[in-house]
């Protein structure tokens, strides 16, 4: 019996190349798009900041945080070695707080603690929260805590992380301190924060066509829960939601309206019908009733038909219609509303 050495372990690209090659052209083509839908969505992913909107009672102390930048009411303390980022940190915080505060609210109280760290896990320390988040706000303290790398060790965004989390103050301010749902902070901070989110809509779209976009019990749940793809699906909804809600007319009137509604005493449900002249659940149903066809993409990508970044003009522009017609349709409802008001009155 000759023995002969174990042969090497085949490598999976490999593997995958011969298997291109034994398919022809059109199994290249498949491999090109699987491969374009991957790295489009790691990108995606890589991208996502993590983070909360309360934390322990108590407030938020970091030890290591030593150094203290102060500009007007807002305070920025920050650990040692952080700080030639802290300087450009304290530069752009101004700025920030303005750009957030103007969809929200005209002016409210510019007061603000930041504590800038290096870890996601000094995060959790400090506040009490779950291990996944980069960054938390305290809301009725005006207390936030961003981190620069996060959980697995990447850098964060932090110009969206700290506007996220400026977001969750300000929206406290402008309502009142009412008390709002969870998934309501949320979506807020995470739509007025700006830009596309490929991650939120790729996780939207397979809770759409796979387990389903959860209600809003279920929802709410979620961000009090530990886990993290659950909280992922939560946050991807609420955003949405919160995005349908606030461009239901285009210059936002009807959300600061509730903001205001709230600020003058009324329950949750209640400021959405003043201001909407619809219930909540009317509202959601709208929303829920829209997503299969917004995101009529999504089947074609995760079959590997086309790449993502092939369709991603198709997504906006196929987005931007949905808004026009939205829109429209609201305008037309109001119309009809206007005309059966004045025959009832009377009115030529």
């Amino acid at each position: 019996m000759i023995l002969r050495p174990p042969a090497p372990a085949a490598n999976p690209a490999d593997l995958q190349v011969r298997a291109v090659e034994r398919g022809g052209p059109a199994a290249l083509v498949a491999w090109l798009c699987r491969l374009g839908v991957a790295l489009g969505l790691a990108l995606a992913l890589w991208s996502t900041p993590v983070h909360a909107a309360t934390g322990r009672a108590e407030g938020f102390f970091v030890e290591r945080a030593t150094g203290q930048i102060t500009m007007g009411r807002a305070v920025l303390r920050y650990e040692p070695e952080l700080a030639d980022e802290a300087q450009a940190l304290a530069a752009s915080i101004p700025q920030w707080w303005s750009e957030v505060e103007q969809p929200l609210a005209r002016d409210v109280d510019d007061t603000v603690r930041i504590t800038f760290v290096d870890h996601a896990g000094r995060v959790a320390q400090a506040t009490g929260m779950p291990h996944w988040v980069a960054g938390v706000a305290r809301p009725e303290a005006g207390d936030i805590v961003i981190a620069r790398h996060g959980p697995d060790g990447a850098p964060t965004d932090l110009e969206r992380l700290l506007k996220h989390e400026m977001a969750h103050v300000i929206l406290h301010r402008a309502t009142g301190g009412a008390a709002l749902p969870r998934w309501f902070h949320e979506g807020v901070a995470e739509s007025v924060t700006g830009g596309i989110s490929l991650s939120r809509a790729h996780t939207l779209a397979q809770a759409v066509f796979g387990a389903g976009v959860p209600d809003l019990q279920r929802l709410e749940a979620q961000f009090h829960g530990a886990d993290g793809p659950d909280a992922a699906v939560s946050y991807a909804a609420a955003r949405d939601l919160v995005e349908f809600l606030r461009h239901r007319d285009p210059q936002g009137a009807s959300m600061r309206q509730v903001f205001a509604e709230l600020r003058a005493g009324y329950e949750f449900d209640v400021a959405f019908v003043r201001a909407y002249d619809a219930s909540l659940p009317e509202l959601v149903t709208h929303w829920r009733d829209g997503l299969p066809g917004r995101f009529m993409w999504y089947p074609m990508i995760a079959s590997g038909g086309l790449p993502f970044f092939f369709l991603l003009p198709l997504v906006m522009v196929a987005w931007m219609r949905r808004r026009r017609l939205l829109r429209r349709g609201w305008e037309r409802l109001d119309r009809e509303d206007a005309l059966s008001r004045d025959a009832a009155w009377g009115v030529a």
